[in-house]
């Protein structure tokens, strides 16, 4: 059986060690913020690239799903990105909640501190110790940025429509 994915949920591909999030509109388009782009509508294929799809489960979103297909379209063309304050997923919390928040750099943050603690420490300590703590953060950072749920393109076409196996 496959479900289609309904206009204002929030999607997401793995770009090396970060998720590159956006609102996918329907009718085959996402909207998301890009660096050197600013605020873009893509293809869903663009979107992803090569890239498997995954789907965001939305946590009492503060807009109605066709309010934030409008909330995200409005701000098309719309310049800047910064990883700090104006990357993907702050376009995406504006546009579901109404404020922009980044779990990554959140998670990021956390594991800086951890590894910074832990070179504070190295002198006095093991060193397979530290490593090991470098590890862990890592192994943490790769665990607590991932989406749950997978979404695999249709097997044929170019994937207009994107679905869930169920």
């Amino acid at each position: 059986m496959k479900t289609a994915i309904g206009p204002g949920e929030i999607l997401a591909v793995r770009q090396g060690l970060y998720w590159h999030v956006g609102i996918h509109e329907g009718a085959g388009t996402v909207v998301s913020r890009r660096p050197g782009k600013g605020v873009v509508r893509e293809t869903l294929r663009e979107f992803a690239g090569e890239a498997e799809l995954h789907i965001v489960p939305i946590d009492r979103p503060s807009f109605p799903p066709a309010e934030i297909v409008a909330r995200a379209a409005s701000r098309l063309n719309e310049s800047g990105y910064d990883w700090l304050e104006r990357n993907c997923e702050h376009f995406v919390g504006e546009c579901v909640y109404g404020k922009a928040s980044s779990r990554q750099l959140w998670v990021a943050g956390a594991l800086a501190g951890v590894l910074a603690l832990g070179g504070k420490y190295a002198a006095a300590t093991n060193f397979v110790a530290v490593l090991g703590l470098g590890i862990a953060g890592v192994a943490a950072f790769a665990l607590l940025s991932k989406p749950p749920t997978a979404i695999p393109f249709a097997e044929a076409g170019d994937a207009t429509d994107l679905v869930v196996r169920t």
